[in-house]
């Protein structure tokens, strides 16, 4: 299989309206697939694989698809004989994270990034939240923020979600991000998986698109340890801004002659240009201390192209540190 998207037999279909799950409570011996997708990670690998093998939950399957990746993540995953171990070419984290779904057997599936760690009691939480929720397709936790040595940072909380919760998540980032996310494996089935096109933002898609057809639940139980440094894919400004607002672009077909959720895309798309545009901000700053030609022009480019007026309503803070560093760089205190 080639892991870029899943079977045409479980491609969601056009007509998108809400599923009905068949209720199958969550028992103590439930399989739950974790999958792992690893490209460049093998220093981080080892945490991830041994959070999921720690989980108090007694059926856990463990699944490390290497991406291509030329470190030593094939050896790593040999430190691990319970685990499988699936090797593909580069094909990205859509594309990786479908491989390891197709060859996955579990009842649920979750997805963790090979540099986060899961809390030991997070899959028991998961079940319990579905325990108390049948109808719903997916259950999410809450994370927290660690650093590159794995030291605790913060504990981002939002609201819990309840009613529509599509509409929701359209207007702002209410799901940390996907390794807090239990997944019944029909559901993803349903949606088709992860869509390389919309990558590196393709999580985003599968959550709207999961949150769009199929209830959901969520809870206060912290699941999951996300690692937050400067070369993590969050951080990358430039990279994301134009994927995200593609993901956002592509709901317009769905919320067409919806003016709720018409407006809900709108302060979406102005939530995600003032997040991942400030992120581009900083890059831009780093470049032009680093005098880095290249990134800094892509940074402008960015901006300039995706966040446009926007810049003009940022904090001023973001645009005074611009003009010093572009000062200190090209124009030096003789």
């Amino acid at each position: 299989m080639s892991g870029e998207g899943l079977n045409d037999s479980v491609r969601t279909k056009k007509n998108d309206c809400r599923r009905k799950l068949t209720v199958i409570p969550p028992d103590a011996e439930a399989l739950v697939s974790v999958i792992i997708p690893c490209f460049n990670q093998a220093y981080f690998l080892p945490e991830a694989i041994e959070s999921a093998l720690a989980q108090t939950h007694s059926r856990i399957e463990v699944v490390v698809v290497d991406d291509g990746s030329p470190d030593d993540t094939a050896k790593v995953v040999t430190c691990y004989p319970d685990v499988r171990y699936v090797w593909q070419p580069n094909r990205g984290l859509g594309g990786a994270r479908n491989a390891g779904f197709q060859v996955s057997k579990g009842e649920y599936v979750l997805f963790l990034d090979a540099d986060d760690r899961l809390r030991p009691k997070a899959i028991e939480a998961h079940l319990s939240c579905f325990a108390t929720h049948l109808q719903v397709g997916f259950v999410v936790g809450d994370i927290d923020n660690i650093a590159l040595d794995g030291s605790y940072l913060s504990s981002p909380r939002w609201p819990l979600l309840q009613g529509n919760v599509y509409e929701d998540i359209l207007k702002v980032n209410h799901v940390a991000n996907t390794i807090a996310v239990l997944f019944r494996r029909s559901v993803i089935e349903d949606v088709g998986g992860f869509k390389p096109s919309c990558s590196p933002s393709e999580d985003v898609e599968l959550l709207l698109h999961a949150a769009r057809l199929f209830p959901s639940a969520h809870h206060r139980s912290t699941v999951a340890e996300y690692r937050r440094y400067p070369n993590s894919l969050s951080r990358k400004g430039a990279l994301m801004l134009p994927a995200i607002l593609r993901v956002m672009r592509l709901q317009g077909d769905v919320v067409k002659g919806n003016p709720r959720l018409s407006e809900a895309r709108r302060q979406g798309e102005a939530y995600w240009r003032d997040y991942f545009g400030k992120e581009t901000l900083k890059e831009l700053l780093a470049n032009a201390v680093r005098c880095s030609p290249r990134g800094f022009t892509t940074s402008l480019a960015t901006l300039l192209w995706y966040v446009r007026g926007r810049l003009f309503v940022w904090p001023w803070r973001y645009r005074k540190s611009l003009l010093r560093a572009v000062k200190r760089r090209f124009c030096p205190a003789k």
